[in-house]
């Protein structure tokens, strides 16, 4: 891919979990470091390990769950991605879409970073890409978004219900 940018977030509390964010063209991908690892801290212990009671579900569980973190991580359109650094902190949060239109905000990453100057490396060309692409949004920009939509039906409902009861009475 031409123009590919990557950068890898490892926490400073636990150097084990690490976020790769990777900017192609117009979109950003993510990829959770030890994705499996981190679904086991989530999944209910058993105590007895994989064949004990609950191992069948958890041997079951675990490819479903990993999967479902690499579905909803991306990737992002690069307009929807808002990262901030400041001093050791990351915060990456990035709209979800569904239907083409923004659904709801979902946050990436906000922790404390091992390379702070990487990080803010990483804001700063996230940012250059989107003004490549925001020209000329504006005000259309907000038709993009599911509560723009669900709010301009009960806007309207509202009103042509108002304007039916005057005409009754």
């Amino acid at each position: 891919m031409e123009d590919t940018y990557t950068y890898t977030a490892r926490s400073t509390e636990y150097p084990e979990q690490a976020v790769t964010f990777t900017l192609h063209d117009h979109h950003m991908s993510v990829e959770m470091a030890a994705p499996v690892e981190q679904v086991e801290r989530i999944l209910p212990h058993d105590g007895d390990g994989e064949g004990g009671p609950g191992g069948e579900a958890k041997i079951w569980l675990k490819p479903l769950a990993v999967s479902l973190v690499e579905r909803g991580t991306g990737p992002f359109r690069v307009e929807d991605v808002y990262p901030q650094a400041d001093e050791d902190r990351l915060r990456v949060k990035a709209w979800y879409r569904a239907g083409g239109l923004g659904l709801m905000p979902v946050t990436l990453l906000d922790g404390r970073v091992d390379n702070p100057d990487a990080a803010l490396a990483f804001v700063e060309e996230v940012s250059r890409r989107k003004d490549e692409v925001q020209g000329a949004a504006g005000f259309l920009s907000i038709l993009d978004y599911w509560i723009t939509w669900f709010a301009a039906g009960f806007l309207f409902f509202g009103l042509l219900s108002m304007w039916r009861r005057k005409a009754e009475a």
